[in-house]
């Protein structure tokens, strides 16, 4: 009975661990379709104040996953309750109190709002893996931190594209590369935590 609790106590984390790793697939898939469909607008002649389509994608994505973490593993879920907090928090300071500070041209502010929601996620994603993530004993794998933390460094070159952009093209190219990244660092962090949770957990 004791070999059984055992292994019941491990396939509940593999499954913890496996849902924490698809959540990164589910949050970057909608995300991207919000910026691929935000691109596709501004080549239609419309500006920059479509970004408002992040807002609501960024909305779905948050109860998409917790959705489908509370029905796969219910366990821990009072503290990943207070997740959004630290998601909404970022953006609201980088679109509503930065650009007051910011002396910066219609297109370069253009590009500041069509990319600025990378950088956002970033500090979003070191503030989860500081303050929730590395307190949650049932994750094997602690991937926001990381997430966090090479998202805002591939920031830094994104931000000196967005200060030499000359047409609403070149925001368009800066915002398909924010994409870009976003997706390589959301899929890296699925693999490493669907691969490294299984071998930790039945090895």
């Amino acid at each position: 009975m004791e070999e059984v609790g055992k292994f019941a106590l491990k396939l509940e984390r593999y499954r913890y661990n496996l849902i924490a790793s698809i959540s990164w697939v589910i949050f970057g898939s909608i995300f991207a379709v919000a910026v691929m469909a935000l691109s596709a607008l501004m080549l239609m002649g419309y500006n920059w104040s479509v970004v408002a389509l992040l807002i609501p994608a960024g909305v779905v994505s948050l109860l998409v996953f917790h959705k489908v973490r509370r029905i796969v593993s219910p366990i821990d879920s009072k503290r990943w309750k207070r997740e959004w907090i630290f998601f909404v928090l970022p953006f609201l300071v980088s679109y509503a109190l930065i650009p007051q500070f910011l002396s910066l041209s219609d297109l370069q502010m253009s590009a500041y709002f069509s990319t600025v929601w990378y950088p956002s996620l970033g500090v979003a994603f070191l503030l989860v893996g500081l303050i929730i993530e590395r307190k949650d004993e049932m994750l094997v794998t602690k991937t926001m931190l990381p997430a966090g933390v090479t998202t805002l460094t591939t920031s830094v070159p994104l931000a000196l594209l967005c200060l030499n952009v000359r047409s609403y093209y070149d925001i368009i190219a800066v915002g398909l590369i924010a994409t870009a990244l976003m997706l390589s660092i959301y899929t890296a962090c699925a693999l490493y935590g669907f691969f490294k949770g299984y071998k930790a957990l039945f090895h």
